[in-house]
């Protein structure tokens, strides 16, 4: 299972400033996906049988998951990249912005928790 680690550099922009960092991403190979979808399979038939233990409530749960879990499983499996860590100040404020850990797919938008501004980050 190999898992490649890559830092980009990036820039933030919001309106004419911009800020420049950088963001670490994972790259997921194909028995690491596969390994990752598995646990996540496991996962759901787990909640599947712990729903099974809520009376009343199981009737809905319990196929609810058997249904759900397909799709949480695919989508786990086409992940090929993540992003896993940021450093890069907001371009309006100047303080730190958090980038969550989604799929890298650029332009990213983060709203930045100081200014509550939205900033655009662009690989660069």
């Amino acid at each position: 299972m190999t898992t490649q680690v890559v830092t980009h550099q990036i820039v933030a922009s919001y309106a004419d400033t911009t800020s420049h960092g950088s963001i670490t991403v994972l790259h997921f190979s194909e028995r690491a996906r596969l390994m990752r979808s598995l646990k996540a399979s496991g996962a759901c038939l787990l909640v599947a049988c712990v729903c099974l233990c809520i009376p009343g409530a199981h009737f809905i749960l319990v196929p609810l998951t058997l249904l759900i879990s397909p799709f949480i499983i695919l989508r786990i499996y086409r992940e090929k990249t993540r992003i896993s860590h940021a450093e890069i100040s907001c371009a309006k404020c100047r303080e730190p912005l958090v980038v969550l850990a989604t799929q890298e797919r650029y332009p990213l938008f983060e709203n930045c928790g100081a200014c509550h501004r939205e900033i655009k980050i662009q690989a660069g």
